[in-house]
C-alpha cells in the first residue's frame, strides 16, 4: 500500500514563506506554507541527523527527488485554500438576506445575478476562501556600529505563532519523517522565527476527489505544471497519468476553468534561483470524464498525491474546499440556541473562541458533551454542531451577533 501521511504544523514562532520582494521594500509572503518550504525544512532536518548525502545516496534521492509529493500546508480550517475558478461570487459585499454565496459551474450551478440582492456575480480569481490572519513586522539592516542603514528598511507579513496548518505528504516522501513529532524550521529568517512542531498521522485518510456519476472534479490547491506530448506548457493534466492513478480509463477533460501564471522560487541549499515555469493558477478546476466511476480509495490517493510535474515541490496539490456559510441560510437552524438556558454564560466564551478559530487551533471539547448528551434537546445539539462547523471567522462572528441580538 502506498504510504501517505497527514501533516499538522503548530507554529511556535512566526513563519514567513517569502513570495517575492517588491519595489516598495515590502516582502510578499504566502498565506500558507508551500510544499517546497516543507520539503526544504525536512531535507535540512534529514541532513542534520545523517550528515550531507553523497551524490549517489539512493535513500535521499528517493525521498527528496523521487516520485513522492510534499503538499502545501494550508490553514486547518481551509480559509487559505483558493476559491475555485469555476465558482461565481458576489462582485460586491453580499446583502444581509443573501442565502447563497457560491455558484459553482463545475456542479452545474450558474447565475448572472444573486436572486436575493440582485447584485452582479463575478468569476473567482482564486482569492482565499476566507480571511487569513497575518502580522506585519518592520525591520532595518544595521551597519557595524549597530546603526540602521539608509534604504535598508523593509516590512514583512508573517503567519503568527499559534496558527495550525495541515497538508499531505505522499509516497517515498513520507519517509522524510524520522519521528511522528518533529521540530522543523519553516520559511525565511529562521534565526529569528519559523519554528514549528510538526506531527504526522499515518492512519488518516484524505477526502476523496469529488465524483459526479463517472465524472470527477479536480481543484488545484497550488499551481499546476502540465506539459503536452511535445513538452510544451499545457493548461490541462495528462489523461494517461489520470487513467493510471484512478485505475479507470479517462476519456476527456470535459470542462476547465483555468488562468495562467508563472512560478519560480529560490533554492536555498545552492543559493540559486529555480527555473520559472508556466503554470496554471491555484483554484483551477477540471471536470474529467471517465469510462466508469473511479473507486473511493483511488480518489483518496489522488487527493494526497496530486497531479502534474514537480509534485515533490508542492505543485499540483489538490483540495476540496467547502462553500462558505451564509448566515441567512442557517439562522433557522441556529434559532433554538436563543432559547438555550446556558447561552448567556456561554456567549462570551463563544465570542472569545473566534481568536482560536482565526488561527485554526480551536478546541471544542467543551461542547462535545452537550452535542452528545441525551438530556440536551436535539435541536440545541444540532444548532451547536452547525455553529462550531463554521470555519470563516467573519461568518462565525455574524452568527454570534445573531445570537446576541436575542439577549
Amino acid at each position: 500500500m502506498t504510504e501517505m501521511v497527514m501533516v499538522t504544523a503548530d507554529l511556535d514562532e512566526p513563519v514567513a514563506a517569502v513570495r517575492h520582494i517588491r519595489s516598495d521594500f515590502r516582502q510578499d509572503v504566502y498565506d500558507h506554507v508551500p510544499g517546497t518550504v516543507l520539503r526544504g525544512a525536512l531535507a535540512a532536518a534529514w541532513i542534520q541527523r545523517h550528515g550531507a548525502p553523497s551524490p549517489d545516496d539512493p535513500e535521499f534521492a528517493a525521498i527528496f527527488e523521487g516520485d513522492g509529493s510534499f503538499g502545501p500546508l494550508h490553514h486547518r480550517n481551509g480559509t487559505s485554500l483558493p476559491t475555485p475558478l469555476s465558482v461565481k461570487t458576489h462582485k460586491y459585499r453580499p446583502g444581509e438576506r443573501c442565502k447563497q454565496l457560491w455558484w459553482d459551474r463545475a456542479t452545474a450551478e450558474d447565475a448572472a445575478t444573486c436572486p436575493e440582492c440582485h447584485g452582479a456575480l463575478d468569476a473567482s480569481k482564486g482569492a482565499p476562501v476566507g480571511r487569513v490572519e497575518q502580522h506585519r513586522r518592520t525591520r532595518a539592516a544595521l551597519d557595524e556600529q549597530g546603526v540602521a542603514k539608509d534604504g535598508h528598511l523593509f516590512s514583512q507579513n508573517t503567519l503568527p505563532a499559534g496558527m495550525r496548518l495541515t497538508g499531505w505528504v505522499y509516497g517515498p516522501a513520507a519517509r522524510a519523517f524520522a519521528h511522528d513529532t518533529e521540530t522543523l524550521f519553516l520559511g525565511a529568517r529562521r534565526s529569528v522565527g519559523g519554528q514549528a512542531r510538526v506531527t504526522i498521522d499515518r492512519e488518516a485518510e484524505p477526502d476523496p476527489v469529488e465524483l459526479d456519476g463517472s465524472t470527477i472534479v479536480l481543484r488545484l490547491a497550488s499551481p499546476g505544471i502540465f506539459v503536452d506530448a511535445f513538452g510544451l506548457p499545457s493548461e490541462v493534466p495528462d489523461i494517461e497519468e489520470l487513467s493510471e492513478q484512478l485505475g479507470v480509463p479517462v476519456e476527456s477533460i470535459e470542462q476547465r476553468w483555468t488562468r495562467w501564471t508563472e512560478s519560480g522560487g529560490w533554492h536555498a541549499a545552492s543559493g540559486l534561483p529555480k527555473p520559472t515555469e508556466r503554470a496554471v493558477l491555484p483554484g483551477s478546476t477540471y471536470r474529467v470524464r471517465c469510462a466508469e466511476p473511479a473507486s473511493e480509495p483511488a480518489r483518496r490517493r489522488l487527493m494526497a498525491r496530486g497531479i502534474g510535474l514537480r509534485r515533490r515541490e508542492g505543485y499540483g496539490a489538490l483540495c476540496r474546499p467547502g462553500a462558505p456559510h451564509s448566515i441567512e441560510a442557517i439562522t433557522g437552524t441556529l434559532a433554538p440556541l436563543r432559547g438555550w438556558r446556558l447561552l448567556p454564560s456561554e456567549l462570551p466564551i463563544l465570542r472569545e473562541r473566534a481568536k482560536a478559530l482565526h488561527r485554526g487551533n480551536q478546541v471544542d471539547s467543551r461542547y462535545a458533551k452537550a452535542m452528545l448528551d441525551d438530556t440536551v434537546r436535539p435541536e440545541i445539539a444540532r444548532a451547536l454542531r452547525v455553529l462550531l462547523a463554521i470555519r470563516d471567522v467573519d461568518r462565525y462572528m455574524d452568527a454570534i451577533s445573531f445570537l446576541e441580538r436575542a439577549q
